[in-house]
């Protein structure tokens, strides 16, 4: 069969139900080709940062691969950063990439979008994939796309597949059936004794669960070995939303010491679980003295070391409920430090708008996911309780929010709500012209005080960080949606109903902040994370 027919067969497998990208020279054969056939819808944005950010978003909610498709060099290489978060987030992701044919690599001549080496894109993503793999070999290339896929899958991480020009000409076979690598029977039980074993020998454990629970499908198994021991447990900030927030022994996020209840859990355990955390300076960088290693014991996946023992190849959806069947121990009752009773705050400010998002989504009843772009809208975002909730919350690069609302659109057919600052949506703002080009209709809430705030918040001293007031209202109104400015809480709530009631095309709520209105939470966390920097240097 063609290879675009053996492409298809691995994506129905792997249950992609829709493609991203951006058309470009050297891959316009595969572009046609998939036009022809029409079996996936297929999705066009305006730069490559933002169309990988779209893909993915629906890979987060969907918790499945997604596939973007760009072109040689000048498309794939634009699209490093993107890649590089997901990478580093745990996001899986089919990057396919053109590639020149053969015959014009034999002609000796430098190849337009080639970097240093016509290898120079492989090389490059090596770095920020899993697996590279390049069909152009007919006898292997069915198998390659199914490789690529299945290690997207189990390693939750990017995959780079390269495409040469003629290759969409290539007749090649379908890889045979592969099961999941199963892990080694002798080798779980053995690790969910010593676990066992250990929780056995204390009186107040924690869980700390971050979210690659989520990546990795154990979030009954952890909610469940948590109900029959009677643990606590906490969720990082990248794990949020993760968990059923109403669960009676869920004691919240935490970020900081600010987070008092989930620090003051941390603090009295004597023994931590860390269940499918990423370790980040963002969460553990100003806080080394809540985790000593001697009451620590850190789970992930195809990885547990405990004492003298390391085990491989242990999945942490099994891990968990093999740890659950072997552990019979039930600990006292916990009091959980009581929730802090939040005042709401009456200004126009991100956290008061914020609390009334959540308030009115709350009696909605529906199910609406949550997008945070990086800055103080993040901090901000820890006002609302989303069962659904995406954020770049550790690599942290500007200007996802927009465009991963159109992927969670695509993948989903919700209407998400976006929070992005005005730095943010500087960056990727003008893709909204395509949601009108697709109907979707997200409601993107702007949070204009023309400043970056993250950038003050780490270095007030800086004479860079004022930006101009470029009216996101009128623009959202001219690429077709609604736009909406408003200077107080009572038009924000009007505007929100209003937006959510418009629902064959987006709607923009530009919120007019006051300059210098950054939430303490955001200050807060500058400070520490400073303040941590600054005892390190001193050691």
């Amino acid at each position: 069969m063609l290879l675009v027919d053996a492409l298809l067969h691995e994506l129905d497998v792997f249950g992609v139900k829709q493609l991203f990208g951006i058309p470009g020279d050297f891959v316009l054969p595969l572009f046609e080709q998939l036009q022809q056939r029409n079996t996936l819808p297929l999705y066009y944005l305006s730069h490559e940062p933002a169309v990988v950010f779209a893909a993915d978003a629906a890979a987060r909610i969907s918790n499945n691969p997604a596939v973007v498709i760009l072109t040689y060099g000048a498309g794939a290489l634009n699209a490093v950063n993107a890649v590089a978060q997901a990478y580093v987030e745990h996001v899986p992701l089919v990057v396919i990439a053109g590639f020149p044919s053969q015959t014009e690599i034999d002609r000796g001549l430098q190849i337009h979008h080639q970097a240093k080496t016509v290898d120079s894109q492989r090389d490059i993503y090596r770095e920020i994939t899993a697996a590279q793999f390049r069909l152009d070999n007919a006898q292997s290339a069915g198998a390659d796309i199914h490789a690529a896929l299945l290690t997207a899958k189990q390693q939750s991480r990017p995959v780079l597949l390269e495409i040469p020009r003629d290759a969409v000409q290539m007749q090649t076979s379908l890889a045979h059936a592969e099961l999941l690598e199963a892990s080694s029977q002798d080798e779980l039980e053995l690790a969910a004794t010593d676990l066992a074993t250990r929780l056995a020998q204390v009186k107040q454990p924690v869980i700390l669960a971050g979210v690659d629970v989520r990546r990795f499908d154990a979030v009954a198994e952890l909610e469940a070995l948590a109900e029959k021991l009677n643990i606590p447990f906490v969720s990082t900030l990248m794990g949020r939303a993760s968990f059923n927030l109403q669960h009676p022994l869920y004691a919240g996020i935490f970020l900081d010491k600010t987070d008092i209840r989930p620090a003051q859990l941390l603090r009295n355990a004597d023994l931590i679980l860390q269940i499918g955390v990423i370790k980040t300076d963002s969460n553990f960088a100003a806080h080394s003295e809540l985790f000593p290693p001697h009451k620590v014991v850190c789970i992930e996946q195809n990885h547990l070391k405990l004492g003298p023992a390391t085990y491989h190849q242990l999945g942490l959806k099994p891990l968990l409920a093999a740890v659950k069947k072997h552990s019979s121990v039930r600990y006292a009752h916990c009091n959980l430090p009581a929730a802090p009773n939040l005042t709401a705050d009456k200004a126009l400010n991100a956290t008061s708008v914020v609390q009334r998002l959540d308030e009115v989504l709350t009696a909605g009843n529906q199910t609406v996911p949550l997008i945070s772009d990086i800055g103080d809208c993040l901090f901000a975002s820890l006002h609302a309780n989303p069962s659904l909730m995406l954020a770049p919350a550790f690599y942290a690069s500007m200007g996802y929010a927009v465009p991963a609302a159109f992927g969670v659109q695509a993948v989903t057919g919700l209407r998400p709500v976006v929070l992005v600052g005005d730095g943010a949506f500087l960056m990727t703002g003008l893709e909204l012209g395509h949601f009108t080009r697709y109907d979707f209709a997200p409601v993107i809430i702007v949070f204009n005080n023309q400043r970056w705030d993250m950038i003050e918040a780490f270095a007030p001293a800086l004479h860079c960080t004022r930006l101009a007031n470029w009216h996101y209202a009128e623009l959202a109104r001219s690429m077709g949606g609604n736009g909406m400015q408003v200077t107080t809480l009572a038009d924000f709530e009007q505007a929100l109903r209003l937006a959510l009631h418009s629902t064959t095309r987006f709607s923009l709520i530009e919120v007019m902040l006051p300059a210098g209105s950054r939430t303490a939470r955001l200050d807060n966390f500058a400070n520490g994370f400073k303040a941590a920097q600054a005892a390190q240097a001193q050691c």
